[in-house]
């Protein structure tokens, strides 16, 4: 399993909010990460994927420009963005090269997740903030 690489003052800034709001910042935390992380994280995500170019009559739009995520919300503290059904057998999501022609080692999805990880934060951050002010 990968690792995910995050600020080290925005963790700080985050436990210093959650320290300070005290029960119910679970709760807040999760409703951003279950209603908006999802998006951000494939906002990150869909432009580092390379569509083919290719063309086939009766074949379906390219990854990149068709509606390929799945959030799921199941677990505590946490989101996961993985493929719909239709796009699993794609190579995209983890390296980008199952064929002889992709370059592969690209992690389109570990590379979005990070870049989205410091957006996340801050809306966290945000979310708490605000429910402690009310």
């Amino acid at each position: 399993m990968s690792g995910l690489m995050l600020d080290a003052d925005a963790v700080k800034a985050l436990e210093v909010r959650v320290r300070s709001f005290g029960d119910g910042a679970e709760d807040v935390v999760n409703g951003v990460l279950h209603g908006e992380a999802g998006p951000m994280i494939y906002g990150r995500i869909n432009p580092l994927i390379h569509p083919s170019g290719r063309r086939f009559k009766g074949h379906p739009a390219s990854a990149r420009s068709s509606k390929w995520p799945v959030y799921r919300t199941g677990e505590n503290l946490a989101v996961t963005v993985a493929t719909s059904a239709r796009f699993r057998y794609l190579y995209f999501p983890n390296d980008g090269g199952n064929t002889k022609n992709h370059a592969g080692n690209q992690h389109f999805m570990f590379r979005g997740a990070q870049a989205a990880a410091p957006s996340v934060m801050e809306r966290c951050i945000t979310a708490l903030t605000r429910e402690w002010e009310q």
